[in-house]
């Protein structure tokens, strides 16, 4: 008996043995850029672009009237809406946007599409007193900026906004769907579903492949980081959100392309955090400046970028740090009259938001 349990045990652990062999991950490099041989994603950068055309043409409301026809035809992709005006000097160019039709626009993956529209439809609808002068109650301009009756900027809240609504969303998305998704079966150009569903996440960052911290982006650069990935460098630089966020899908991308599913899976919740940690730092910032200015046009368009950021923290990871109940206090502090918060010599709410994003976040600035 104990022979032939010895055996067992030896015949056991011949199998276990070769299973582990055969389950071995082969050394591999991860690059120095984002240039792997069978990315695509234009579904994801293209609608970057928008963003930039989109919110671009909405500020023009500071100068002029807007016209809803071309709110909604930029908002889904119609009737050549992208002109030089909104689609120049940015990754992609107004013409190739336009030809790319209603099947790449921004309202079929933005999150609460709806009430983002409104937001855009609000600020075309105070374009009108672009040349009326705004106080308490009364919508028009302060500076050279337009706020609506509470000093609300809506272009800013739209701007900020859908970096949670269409950046954050559809990354979280594609990374969750990367997890499930087959990395067997090769499609030309494009690599394995999984390959896809993270090049795709990668796109809506922002960011281009060769993406470095190091170099001070302009606007002359047209391969430049946008939206939330334009505010790594902006708000996100002293917790190191740009390093951390492209250097996890570097390492990322190249475990999928070795079958690390370990790896893979480290890159996405440090990805994840740094994402919603970049949105949460801007907030702290534009809950902190207002506090220290006494010019209503400046403290009124900081307290609207935060409003706008404030939304986009809906969409963070399940398992953020923010608790429902933290986040929902933020939101009520943020959306409060800006006249009302300007009145409080001692910042009361906006300390209180301050303590919050730092309780869940750590320090987010310095």
């Amino acid at each position: 008996m104990i022979r032939k349990f010895s055996s067992a045990l030896f015949i056991g652990a011949i199998v276990f043995s070769s299973c582990k062999k055969d389950d071995a991950i082969a050394p591999y490099t991860t690059p120095d850029t984002y240039n792997f041989s069978n990315v695509e994603n234009k579904e994801a950068t293209a609608r970057i672009s928008m963003w930039a055309g989109y919110t671009g043409l909405l500020g023009k409301s500071n100068s002029r009237q807007l016209n809803q026809d071309t709110i909604n035809y930029l908002w889904n992709n119609t009737n050549n809406a992208f002109t030089a005006e909104t689609g120049s000097n940015i990754p992609y160019t107004f013409d190739v946007i336009n030809a790319l039709g209603t099947s790449f626009s921004l309202s079929a993956k933005v999150a609460d599409a709806a009430f983002f529209k409104s937001l855009a439809d609000s600020m075309k609808n105070i374009s009108q007193y672009y040349s009326s002068p705004a106080s308490r109650g009364v919508p028009g301009k302060i500076g050279n900026r337009i706020f609506n009756h509470t000093g609300l900027e809506f272009n800013q809240a739209v701007a900020k906004g859908l970096m949670g609504a269409l950046q954050l969303s559809n990354v979280i998305t594609q990374l969750d769907a990367s997890r499930s998704a087959d990395n067997n079966t090769e499609v030309a150009g494009q690599g394995t579903a999984m390959q896809h569903a993270w090049d795709l996440a990668y796109g809506y960052v922002g960011i281009p492949k060769d993406y470095d911290t190091s170099i001070a982006y302009t606007s002359a650069i047209v391969d430049r980081p946008l939206a939330i990935g334009g505010y790594f460098a902006e708000r996100g630089k002293y917790i190191q959100s740009g390093f951390k966020v492209s250097e996890a899908f570097r390492k990322g991308r190249a475990a999928i392309g070795a079958k690390d599913y370990a790896a893979r899976d480290a890159a996405i919740n440090t990805i994840k955090e740094y994402l919603e940690k970049t949105i949460a730092a801007a907030l702290y910032y534009y809950i902190t400046a207002p506090q220290t200015q006494a010019e209503l046009s400046a403290k009124f368009h900081g307290l609207s970028e935060g409003y706008g950021f404030a939304l986009g923290l809906k969409y963070r990871a399940a398992n953020s740090t923010l608790s429902a109940a933290n986040y929902q206090a933020l939101l009520d502090i943020i959306n409060t009259d800006f006249y009302e918060l300007a009145d409080d010599a001692a910042n009361t709410k906006l300390k209180q938001a301050q303590t919050i994003l730092t309780t869940a976040y750590g320090q987010l600035q310095p």
